[in-house]
Order: C-alpha cells, then sequence, then structure tokens
C-alpha cells in the first residue's frame, strides 16, 4: 500500500485523487496545527491591527468543540 503526507502547501490533493492513485493511507503531518496556529495568528492580527473581534462570530463554540471530540 501506497502511504501520503497530505496538507502540504502546495499540493492541493483529495482523498478522493489520492484513492483513485492507489493510497491507502494519508497521514495528516503538521498540517492541522499549522491550520490552527494561522487561525491563532489570524485572529491576534485583527486584534492588534483592527481593534476588532470578529473572528470570534467563526469559532467553535465549547460545546461543538466537546462533540467533535466524542465528549
Amino acid at each position: 500500500p501506497v502511504n501520503v503526507i497530505a496538507g502540504i502547501p502546495g499540493k492541493p490533493f483529495t482523498v478522493a485523487a489520492l484513492a483513485a492513485a492507489g493510497v491507502r493511507r494519508i497521514s495528516l503531518g503538521p498540517s492541522l496545527h499549522r491550520a490552527a496556529m494561522t487561525s491563532l495568528v489570524e485572529a491576534a492580527r485583527e486584534i492588534a491591527e483592527l481593534g476588532t473581534f470578529s473572528y470570534s462570530a467563526r469559532a467553535l463554540t465549547g460545546a461543538e468543540v466537546y462533540r467533535h471530540m466524542g465528549r
């Protein structure tokens, strides 16, 4: 079986495309951490540069976080 690390910048493969190419295991590597850090930096920039908090409108509620974590 072929394994692939997904979420590499500049390589926008889909699960379907990788499966069609024979991939059987997809690893995410640090991509989820980078996505979370991107959101954190964007929120901090908004506060520092604009003095606004509109990022919070896109944030999950505590209940949504727990539901996604299976709690």
